[in-house]
């Protein structure tokens, strides 16, 4: 069968953390590639030895209306090193380890702000990637920070877009414990809950890199 792009909707419900939590609050429109007997598909493995190294941590500084305690939890996040670089392959286990990486990302963003890694990866239209990047640079430049948390990534399958082979959908899963955000140092913190998601990767190779063209939530409550 032919693939078509399925399109699905994700209201705005509510005002979410940094991270994947925020995509049930984020109100996008992107084209996924349909399931189907015609389409090539695999099961997902990892167990890869990245050697492409990502740019410095941001440097930490507190800002100076932050209590003692908030300081040294706002430097400990600042100095979160990013996760293991990988190495770009155009086959289905780089496409799965492209995708495992940019997950890991997520909790990188939110604690230091950096955003060179994850926008080299994004595409200029991928909702997510924006709607992430977005709020992590608001809370930083007003002085917040997210506190790193741990996840667990495990890929599950992966299939391709028959009209471009260059295209790919990794579904994986992701369960994270929960974790804090401190908008500003003036502003009380926020916990989110922890949360166990089925996501969606869509990812286009460029010719010598992935890039992530759109992300979502399959197991949501609070999606349509």
């Amino acid at each position: 069968m032919s693939t078509v792009p399925l399109l699905h909707s994700m209201p705005h419900r509510r005002r979410a953390a940094v991270g994947f939590a925020r995509l049930a609050a984020l109100s996008v429109v992107v084209a996924w590639l349909a399931l189907g007997g015609g389409c090539s598909r695999g099961s997902a493995t990892s167990g890869f030895s990245p050697t492409w190294t990502p740019s410095a941590t941001v440097s930490a500084s507190a800002a100076p209306t932050l209590s003692p305690e908030q300081a040294a939890a706002r430097a400990t996040a600042l100095a979160m090193e990013p996760p293991d670089p990988y190495t770009p392959q155009f086959t289905p286990e780089g496409a799965i380890t492209a995708a495992t990486y940019f997950l890991e990302l997520v909790p990188y963003v939110g604690a230091t702000g950096d955003l060179d890694i994850w926008q080299n990866m994004s595409t200029e239209d991928c909702e997510f990637c924006n709607g992430v990047g977005s709020e992590a640079a608001e809370i930083h430049d007003a002085g917040g920070w997210t506190d790193p948390w741990v996840q667990e990534i495990t890929p599950l399958e992966w299939w391709t877009d028959q009209e471009d082979p260059n295209r790919y959908v990794v579904r994986t899963q992701v369960t994270s414990e929960g974790y804090t955000e401190h908008p500003t140092p003036s502003a009380p913190s926020q916990q989110v809950d922890k949360f166990d998601h089925e996501l969606l990767i869509q990812l286009y190779w460029s010719g010598n890199d992935w890039a992530v063209e759109a992300l979502q939530i399959t197991n949501d409550e609070d999606s349509e």
